[in-house]
C-alpha cells in the first residue's frame, strides 16, 4: 500500500511530500524532570532584590500631617482605592501615603512620610515608575513649589526612572456628587428647603488664580444642582472676598446660609471656618440659624474619584510606552530568569539544578532573552524527542494575536529536534471574497482555501522561518479531507491506556494517522499571551478539522472549554504534552481605545515582554499565564472546566506571583 500523502509545507509552495520521507522514526529518549535534574551548561543564582521589588509604585499624596487624627482614615482610603483598582488593573497597586502639608516643617526631606522620603524609598526598593496621585482640593503656592522641586530633584537623581502624576479636578462628577451628598444630609437634618437656602462655598484661596477660578465654577455647579436661592464664594487665606467680609454681605440677604467647606478632611481650615462663623453669629442674631456642613471625608465617592484617576493615569502611561519603544541602544537587556514563588533564578552557562521553590508545581515562568538559554530550558523540562510536534496559533492577520515569525524563529532555534507544525484551515486567514457556504462547501473549494493559506504564510513571513529551519507543516484539515485520519478505535485504546475519559467520542475521528505513527513524541501547544483563557488548552481547538468550527463552540463558554480540554486530553494521551504560552516578541493587552483592532475588539501591544510560561501538561502553563494577565482563575468558568478535567497541583492557584511581573501585562 503506498504511503499516504499530506499537504506539508516545506520550501516548495504546493509540493506533496510522502511523510515517511520527511519524518524519521521516533527517537525515544528518557525524560528529564525539571525539579530533580540539572540544566546542562547553565548556572542559576539567586536574585534577591529584583524579585522583592515592584516595577511600579503608587503614592497617595495628602495635605494631612502624619500626627493628624485623620491620617488613619487616609490610610484606609488608600487601601480601599487599592482594592477597587485590583480587579481593573489585574494586580494590587500597594498604595503608600505621603504628606504634602502646608506646614513647612513636614516638608523636610528627612522626615518620615514626606513626599521626598516616600518617593526615594519606592525607587530604592527597585521601582522603575512612581505614580503620584494628589488627593488635595487646593495647592497652596508653597505646596506647588515644594511638589515641583521634589519631582525635579528625583528626576535629576534618577534619570532612568519615571514619575507620573496628574492634577485634581474639584468639578469632577464624582467629587461634585460628594459635595452634594454632604449638603443634602445637612439640609435634611435641619429640615430646611433648598429654595430658602444660600450656599457659601468656603475655600482656602491660598493657591494660584486658576484654583480660585475653579472654586467659582464648583460654586455655580452646586448652586444650580441644589436649586438654592443664592450662592457665593469666600476665601480663608486670600485678601479678596475673605470669609468675614462675605458673611457680612450674606447677612444683608434674608436666607438661611449654609457654609460648604471646599475640603476633604476636618482640620485646621474647617475649624477656622466654624470659629469665624461662631464669632459672626454672636454679633448678628439673624445668623443664628446658619450652619456649616461637614467636609466630604472618607466617602465611597471620593474613593471612586481617586480610583478612576489612578486607572486613567496608569492607562495613559501604558499607551505612551506602547507607541514609544526604545532603541536598541537604550533597551535594558535583562538576563534570562526563572521566576518562582520564593526566589528567582538567573540562567547562565554552567551546570546546576532548578530548586523546587522556583517552580509552581509542574510549571515555571521565565524571561528568555537568548536562544541558547531557551533551548536549555526546553531540554530541562523534558522536550527531547525527534520529531517534535508543535501546535502553532495561526488564526488570522491581527498583529500580535498569532504566532508571529519572531516567536516561531526563537522556538525553532531552541528545539532539540525537527519541528512538525500542526494547524488547520480557518476562515480568518482568507483575503479573498468567496461567498460559498463554509459549513458545507469548504471541501469542494479547498484549492482556493489552500492558495489563501499559502498567501498567509508568505505575507506574514512565516514561510521564510519554516524554510530557514527546515520545518514541516501538517495541515489537519487537509489530512481529514483526504481521509487519512486514524481509526477511532485505535485512538480510544490510547485513552484507555492512560485512563482518560471524554464525553465527545466523535473527536476521535479527527486525529491524522501519521500522528499515531509517532505516538510518544513531544507535543507543544504553542500559544500567545493574548487573554486570560485563549491559551495552550484553547489552542487545541484549532486541531478540529473544520475551517469554521462554529458547531463546536456550543451554546456557552463551558461547552467550548469542555471541547478544548478533551482535545488536549486526546493529544496528551498520544504524545508527551507540554504547554508553552509565549510573549517572546509582543503581548496583547485588550483596551477599548486600543491602537489595534481585531474581530474580538480593540487592543494594544506590550513590546518585548520576553515572558513565557512552560509546563509538563498544558494546564500549568495556562494557569500561570492567566494569573500573569490579572485573571482570578478561581472565578473563571473556563478554568472551572480545566480543574474538573485535569489533576492539578494547588501551587498553580495559591503560590504568589510578583506584582512587577503582572504589571508587564496589566
Amino acid at each position: 500500500m503506498p504511503a499516504p500523502l499530506f499537504w506539508i509545507k516545506k520550501q516548495d509552495k504546493h509540493r506533496n511530500v510522502p511523510l515517511h520521507e520527511t519524518i524519521s522514526d521516533t527517537i525515544h529518549e528518557p525524560i528529564i524532570n525539571v525539579f530533580h535534574h540539572p540544566l546542562p551548561n547553565a548556572t542559576m543564582s539567586i536574585i534577591q532584590a529584583p524579585f522583592a521589588s515592584t516595577a511600579s509604585a503608587f503614592v497617595l499624596l495628602t495635605d494631612l500631617r502624619p500626627d493628624d487624627p485623620n491620617w488613619a482614615l487616609a490610610e484606609q482610603l488608600a487601601q480601599t482605592i487599592a482594592e477597587q483598582c485590583t480587579p481593573i488593573l489585574g494586580f494590587n497597586p500597594h498604595i503608600q501615603l505621603a504628606s504634602l502639608s502646608a506646614d513647612q516643617q513636614w516638608m523636610d526631606d528627612d522626615l518620615p512620610h514626606s513626599l521626598p522620603v516616600v518617593t526615594n524609598a519606592c525607587l530604592a526598593n527597585g521601582a522603575n515608575n512612581v505614580f503620584v496621585l494628589p488627593a488635595l482640593l487646593e495647592f497652596s503656592i508653597f505646596q506647588q513649589q515644594a511638589f515641583a522641586e521634589c519631582i525635579n530633584q528625583v528626576r535629576r537623581n534618577h534619570t532612568d526612572k519615571h514619575i507620573f502624576y496628574d492634577a485634581p479636578d474639584i468639578c469632577h462628577p464624582l467629587l461634585f456628587q460628594a459635595f452634594i451628598d454632604r449638603i443634602g444630609v445637612h439640609l435634611q437634618t435641619q429640615q430646611i428647603p433648598p429654595q430658602q437656602t444660600g450656599l457659601l462655598l468656603v475655600a482656602s484661596g491660598h493657591g494660584d488664580p486658576t484654583s480660585r477660578a475653579k472654586s467659582y465654577q464648583l460654586m455655580r455647579l452646586l448652586w444650580e444642582h441644589i436649586g438654592a436661592q443664592r450662592a457665593e464664594v469666600a476665601f480663608l487665606r486670600h485678601e479678596k472676598t475673605p470669609l468675614p467680609e462675605q458673611l457680612a454681605n450674606c447677612a444683608q440677604r434674608p436666607h438661611n446660609w449654609l457654609l460648604v467647606p471646599q475640603m476633604i478632611w476636618n482640620g485646621e481650615h474647617t475649624e477656622y471656618t466654624r470659629l469665624i462663623l461662631s464669632d459672626f453669629q454672636k454679633q448678628n442674631a439673624q445668623a443664628e440659624s446658619w450652619g456649616a456642613c461637614d467636609p466630604i471625608g472618607k466617602s465611597d465617592l471620593l474613593a471612586a474619584y481617586l480610583q478612576q484617576r489612578l486607572v486613567t493615569l496608569w492607562n495613559e502611561h501604558r499607551e505612551k510606552m506602547t507607541v514609544r519603544e526604545p532603541s536598541a541602544k537604550h533597551q535594558n537587556i535583562s538576563p534570562s530568569t526563572i521566576y518562582g514563588p520564593d526566589k528567582s533564578i538567573t540562567l547562565n552557562n554552567s551546570e546546576t539544578t532548578v530548586p523546587q521553590n522556583a517552580t509552581y508545581g509542574p510549571a515555571i515562568m521565565a524571561d528568555v532573552r537568548d536562544n541558547e538559554t531557551f533551548g536549555h530550558l526546553l531540554h530541562t523540562i523534558g522536550i527531547q524527542s525527534d520529531p517534535i510536534f508543535v501546535k502553532v496559533t495561526w488564526h488570522g492577520y491581527a498583529r500580535g494575536t498569532y504566532t508571529d515569525p519572531v516567536a516561531l524563529d526563537k522556538l525553532l532555534s531552541a528545539l532539540p529536534g525537527r519541528a512538525i507544525l500542526l494547524e488547520g484551515h480557518t476562515v480568518s486567514r482568507n483575503q479573498g471574497q468567496e461567498t460559498f457556504e463554509w459549513e458545507t462547501e469548504s471541501r469542494e473549494n479547498r484549492t482556493w482555501i489552500r492558495d489563501q493559506e499559502q498567501d498567509y504564510l508568505q505575507r506574514t513571513g512565516l514561510q521564510d522561518v519554516m524554510d530557514k529551519h527546515d520545518a514541516h507543516y501538517l495541515n489537519i484539515t487537509e489530512a481529514y479531507w483526504d481521509g487519512q485520519c486514524a481509526n477511532p478505535e485505535d485512538i480510544a485504546a490510547y485513552l484507555k491506556t492512560t485512563g482518560t475519559e471524554i464525553t465527545h467520542p466523535e473527536l476521535l475521528e479527527f486525529i491524522p494517522q501519521v500522528l499515531l505513527d509517532h505516538a510518544g513524541c513531544d507535543f507543544i501547544s504553542f500559544a500567545r499571551f493574548k487573554g486570560p483563557t485563549r491559551l495552550s488548552i484553547s489552542n487545541c481547538f484549532g486541531l478540529l478539522p473544520g475551517p469554521l468550527r462554529a458547531e463546536w463552540h456550543g451554546p456557552n463558554l463551558t461547552y467550548f472549554a469542555k471541547v478544548c480540554c478533551e482535545m488536549a486530553k486526546i493529544y496528551g494521551s498520544i504524545f508527551n504534552p507540554f504547554g508553552l504560552v509565549e510573549a517572546l516578541n509582543v503581548a496583547v493587552r485588550w483596551n477599548r481605545k486600543g491602537l489595534y483592532r481585531s474581530r474580538w475588539g480593540h487592543y494594544d501591544l506590550v513590546p518585548n515582554p520576553g515572558m513565557i510560561t512552560l509546563s509538563r501538561g498544558l494546564p500549568g502553563a495556562d494557569m500561570l499565564a492567566s494569573r500573569l494577565q490579572g485573571q482570578n482563575i478561581t472565578r473563571s468558568a473556563f478554568f472551572d472546566v480545566v480543574r474538573s478535567s485535569f489533576q492539578l497541583t494547588p501551587e498553580l492557584c495559591t503560590e504568589p506571583i510578583a506584582d512587577h511581573l503582572i504589571q508587564r501585562f496589566a
